[in-house]
């Protein structure tokens, strides 16, 4: 088993930010479990001071080469505004180690409160383990059909010849059975889905349009970048969030998988976003770790000092 990052610098940004909440991850799971392999896998030419921070906490770093590179092996047409998405390569770190048969994939802004290995122990049976989708029907925060049309993804699925896959939030993944290398065969599947998803985007503008959520840089020439095929091909996006497509494109990849069992992360033991901050979440809580992606980060770190009110081992 080992722990999974996916990092990726954009050279015209200050590196600072996500050094430092990487590090905050990294030292959390250290504080915890200094036995779990922990690897970090870098996208673009890393700054210095990250080679030094792996190794502060016993992380392994690997150089997965440039993002931009990868894409355009991948996609000839659209690698432009594809390397403008920061996400992306989260899906093409899968199977980058080998056939590992556990992998917990994490983004940098997640905090370890316990073990790592307990939740190991718990999410066992399933290929795949997730937190559910905010604004999903398991969703704490109920169903938004703006933020995700869920019958319009079950339809993409059918369209595509793949089974529909709950949706889930990517922040925090466990992943069972080497599936994480099953992935690895679907990146070409993946960038693609993507792009056809952008090319739509580009053609549909109105889609987003006033809605509040986040539009992907450089959208807007997908459509001229695309050939006569993939607008022909181009896939009806399910939300008018455009920064999921990540999301988006992942559930369908993993439904291309024959026999793929999934399962969700409690709650009670993985809280995201503003679960950290609700009483009532925290009266039956065993959390072990927290994905707190919008979450100010003092607000987490104040979250780790909280005394825990209810454990039960498993």
């Amino acid at each position: 088993m080992l722990v999974q990052y996916s990092v990726s610098f954009d050279p015209a940004r200050s590196p600072q930010g996500l050094l430092d909440k990487l590090g905050l991850s990294l030292g959390s799971l250290r504080q915890h479990n200094r036995r779990v392999p922990a690897v970090v896998l870098v996208h673009d030419p890393a700054p210095a001071e990250l080679g030094a921070l792996c190794a502060t906490h016993g992380a392994e770093l690997v150089d997965r080469g440039p993002y931009a590179a990868r894409l355009a092996s991948l996609c000839p047409e659209g690698w432009p505004v594809l390397a403008a998405n920061p996400t992306l390569h989260k899906f093409l770190a899968h199977g980058a180690l080998g056939q590992v048969e556990r992998v917990l994939c994490v983004d940098c802004d997640t905090l370890f409160r316990d073990d790592v290995e307990r939740l190991f122990a718990t999410y066992r049976q399933a290929d795949v383990y997730a937190r559910e989708e905010v604004h999903t029907g398991p969703s704490r925060y109920g169903p938004d059909a703006v933020f995700l049309d869920v019958p319009a993804l079950r339809r993409l699925a059918d369209s595509l010849g793949v089974l529909p896959i709950p949706p889930f939030n990517t922040g925090v993944v466990l992943l069972n059975h080497g599936r994480s290398a099953d992935l690895a065969r679907l990146h070409g599947w993946f960038v693609q889905c993507v792009w056809h998803l952008m090319v739509w985007m580009s053609a549909h503008p109105e889609h987003a349009a006033g809605t509040g959520y986040g539009t992907l840089e450089g959208i807007g020439s997908a459509h001229g970048l695309a050939s006569a095929e993939q607008r022909a091909r181009a896939l009806p996006y399910p939300s008018a969030n455009q920064w999921i497509v990540e999301e988006v494109a992942t559930w369908l990849a993993l439904g291309a998988l024959p026999g793929l069992a999934t399962g969700y992360l409690s709650p009670a033991h993985v809280p995201q976003n503003g679960e950290l901050a609700d009483p009532s979440a925290a009266a039956v809580a065993d959390w072990q770790l927290c994905h707190y992606f919008s979450t100010d980060p003092r607000t987490a770190l104040t979250w780790l000092d909280r005394p825990a009110t209810v454990r039960t081992r498993s």
